[in-house]
């Protein structure tokens, strides 16, 4: 049981100083891409005009800003089900410590450039080490039982919130420092980005040095006996249930993912003064919401409310709150509708996988959030894809509606899950 518990906080320290560093980058690259985009190159250019993107009213920048977030999905999409399959087969430990490196790599690669191919270089790599992820929720799911799974991955819901809190607000005050001037007029090089960098090279080693692994040898000996029976995405498919579960959590995703690529430019074009800084500190604000629900509400809710209850619940609060993003007024009712947007994300995210890993065996665990994460690794290629186009073509008010859509075609999904679990 103390192994668990050192597992349990290893992994949550691990995971809140990773997003830390990805809390970092979110609020600044919409308008770092775009900044770039507004001085394109000979094909970006040819881009915008098959696109239509170079006339009055169009926003190019918001369609490379969606670029720029889909090419990391795109790599998570394919890399998190390996990383998952991976970690079931050698462990958990070292598929962590060495995609966290990777990590850091990509983002001293952002901090160096200001040519928009090196940022796609960036986020591909990126990409392709962000699908550790799945790993940690599989060490979670492994040091817990499957009465605390809803809590376990509460507790990795609170890490994603504290690098919400404090990532942004980092970043924001960063970018208006004076060495972050400094630094960008002098060199062109980012300092945010080094200092994500930097954490993720500080989450490596905590995994090397405090984290033991949680996967044990019988049950790695088992994954790899059935290690032939296939992909792991099409492995999890299989299973009752599941195909609902993973079509909610990539409808899910797709429309939160939506606001992630998004937000920064709805504000900056919505209120006045709005930069980087201001931006930074309203994922902050949106941050302390989700470490409120998934530190503390979480429990409760899980104690009173069966999985299924909450995901139709949370599904919902999104799918209201989502087309008042784009038209409450600043201050208050603005700050108001992000409560219900947060808290409702929280709900829908841990039911979500609390749900797919009481449906799974030990030893698919790894290859089951991998599958999860590659699922939601979709909907956030489609979503920055598609709320930066709409974005760019006709503004806040028809994305926030069109990322409310996907919300409630996940809710009417939602209600098709069997009653029954299967064990």
């Amino acid at each position: 049981m103390q192994s668990s518990k050192r597992a349990r906080t290893a992994i949550f320290l691990t995971v809140f100083v990773d997003l830390l560093g990805f809390g970092i980058v979110i609020p600044i690259l919409p308008l770092y891409a775009q900044a770039i985009a507004d001085h394109p190159s000979a094909w970006m250019a040819s881009v915008n005009h098959f696109l239509g993107l170079g006339g009055t009213g169009t926003t190019p920048g918001a369609f490379w800003a969606g670029v720029a977030f889909l090419s990391f999905s795109l790599m998570q999409f394919i890399a998190s089900p390996i990383l998952g399959r991976l970690s079931d087969l050698v462990g958990r430990k070292p598929v962590l410590w060495i995609s966290l490196l990777g990590t850091a790599v990509g983002y001293v690669m952002m901090a160096l450039t200001s040519r928009f191919e090196w940022v796609l270089a960036a986020r591909l790599l990126d990409g392709i080490t962000g699908g550790n992820i799945s790993v940690a929720q599989a060490a979670m799911a492994d040091s817990s039982l499957p009465e605390e799974r809803s809590k376990v991955m509460g507790m990795i819901g609170a890490a994603f919130g504290l690098g919400f809190v404090l990532g942004p607000a980092l970043a924001g005050l960063l970018s208006g420092s004076q060495l972050g001037h400094q630094l960008l007029q002098s060199h062109g090089w980012h300092l945010p980005f080094f200092v994500a960098a930097g954490l993720s090279i500080l989450a490596a080693l905590v995994v090397l040095v405090w984290l033991p692994e949680t996967l044990t040898p019988e049950v790695r000996a088992r994954a790899k006996r059935e290690e032939s029976r296939g992909h792991a995405l099409v492995m999890a498919l299989r299973r009752p249930g599941m195909p609902q579960v993973m079509a909610i959590a990539l409808l899910a995703m797709a429309g939160f993912a939506m606001l992630e690529g998004t937000f920064a430019l709805l504000v900056h074009a919505r209120f006045v003064g709005f930069g980087q800084r201001e931006v930074g500190y309203l994922f902050a604000y949106i941050g302390i919401l989700i470490v409120m629900y998934q530190g503390g509400l979480v429990r409760m809710v899980a104690k009173r409310i069966p999985e299924r209850t909450a995901l139709w619940v949370g599904l919902g609060l999104m799918a209201v709150a989502m087309p008042f993003v784009a038209t409450a007024p600043w201050k208050w009712p603005f700050l108001l509708i992000m409560v219900p947007l947060s808290w409702g994300s929280g709900m829908s995210t841990t039911a979500t996988s609390a749900l797919a890993s009481r449906l799974t065996p030990a030893e698919d665990q790894g290859g089951l959030f991998g599958a999860m994460n590659a699922m939601t690794g979709i909907g956030r290629i489609l979503g920055p894809l598609v709320g930066t186009l709409v974005f760019a073509k006709w503004g806040g008010k028809a994305t926030y509606l069109a990322a409310s859509g996907t919300m409630v075609l996940a809710l009417a999904l939602a209600f098709t899950l069997p009653r029954k679990e299967a064990r």
